[in-house]
């Protein structure tokens, strides 16, 4: 089992940038589903940790001994928690940074998605060292976003 969720590349694709970095609660810079946020040529995906056998044995634990339900419950969020995300360049409208780790991409369709970027996994929040990651994330987006051939 891959220790991370990724997408299948597509044809011409390649990767320019990879950093630690996870989904975020929602007005927090805390992670919410930690992983790999992954720049190609024709998009940004965040790969999350691949939680599916954790979220099996879970499952059957909590089967056995917890109400009607929960392990279904169960394997629908790490279902959910395991599928990659993806935002394609062309669709990004602007890319930018606030605090020590956040990227926020906003999209056409409004949409605005926000990632915290860390220097590596044991990096916590509030580390300075949280910053040029993310500044590099943000800078290469941006690059990307204005190679990138524009459609509609």
């Amino acid at each position: 089992m891959r220790l991370w969720v990724t997408l299948p590349p597509e044809p011409g694709e390649r990767v320019l940038c990879v950093k630690t970095g996870a989904v975020l609660i929602p007005g927090t810079g805390l992670a919410l589903i930690g992983g790999l946020l992954v720049l190609t040529n024709r998009r940004v995906y965040h790969g999350p940790l691949n939680t599916k056998l954790a979220g099996q044995l879970l499952s059957t634990v909590a089967g056995s001994a917890a109400p009607t339900g929960v392990d279904r419950a169960i394997e629908l969020i790490v279902g959910w928690a395991n599928k990659a995300r993806a935002v394609r360049l062309e669709d990004i409208t602007s890319v930018g940074a606030t605090g020590r780790t956040v990227l926020h991409i906003t999209t056409r369709d409004g949409r605005r998605r926000r990632f915290g970027i860390a220097a590596n996994w044991r990096t916590p929040v509030w580390s300075r060292h949280n910053i040029a990651h993310r500044n590099e994330m943000v800078a290469a987006i941006q690059w990307a976003v204005q190679q990138a051939p524009r459609t509609g």
